[in-house]
């Protein structure tokens, strides 16, 4: 994290040393969760998910230190959504299923090199998320000795997920006339978002015990201000 921040403070302090252009960024974002199970000889508990589109907004500033090569630190919002279902099947007490419908706000910061084709581009670098925000609404249902107990969901999630991820992500794209572009980026989490367990029985991580690791497919126009 401090590497990072310090890479990307000094791109931004090398700025007025190189030919730099300052840019806006609009678009949808498609999110997928990961599931990776517990072991099933220990925990027969399970999880599946399903992609949801979303958006995102940010700005950026081009560094251009060569012809072809630059770098592009960024600062972006982005709203985040999936459906999930979890499921545990315990002899003991019966099992439990939830099904949920994740929204996540996170404040993403990538630091992108970019290399230049004629109008095209290819982008890669690490990108920082933090989570802001979110919610998780849906159903609950725990069977047992005593019958089946059913309840609606609606809860803040940022105390339930954790509030960092790092990964890798790239992107490609093309620059259109009057400082118009398209371009098309990924993102792979390498931190799991569930948390440990908690000791609360009624809530999702008690009963899911494996990790959760975020993917998004962002797709993008973008407009450039003139260089300085």
């Amino acid at each position: 994290m401090q590497r990072f921040l310090f890479l990307l403070g000094g791109g931004l302090l090398l700025s007025p040393l190189a030919h730099a252009q300052f840019g806006l960024r609009v678009g949808g974002t498609l999110t997928h969760l990961t599931a990776k199970d517990p072991d099933p000889s220990v925990s027969q508990t399970g999880a599946t998910t399903a992609s949801k589109l979303g958006y995102q907004a940010g700005a950026y500033y081009q560094v251009k230190l060569g012809k072809r090569f630059s770098v592009v630190p960024e600062i972006q919002f982005s709203r985040e959504m999936a459906d999930l279902h979890a499921f545990r099947s315990d002899a003991a007490d019966g099992g439990y299923r939830g099904d949920y419908r994740l929204r996540l706000a996170y404040v993403n910061l990538p630091l992108l090199a970019r290399v230049k084709f004629g109008p095209a581009y290819l982008e890669v670098g690490p990108q920082v998320s933090l989570l802001v925000g979110g919610s998780e609404r849906g159903t609950d249902e725990f069977s047992g000795w005593s019958g089946l107990t059913y309840q609606n969901v609606d809860r803040n999630i940022a105390s339930r997920y954790r509030r960092f991820d790092i990964g890798p992500c790239v992107g490609v794209g093309v620059d259109l006339p009057a400082g118009f572009g398209v371009s098309v980026r990924g993102f792979q989490g390498l931190v799991s978002s569930a948390r440990s367990p908690t000791i609360d029985l009624l809530t999702f991580y008690y009963d899911y015990q494996g990790r959760v690791f975020c993917q998004t497919l962002q797709a993008s126009l973008t407009y450039q201000l003139a260089a300085r």
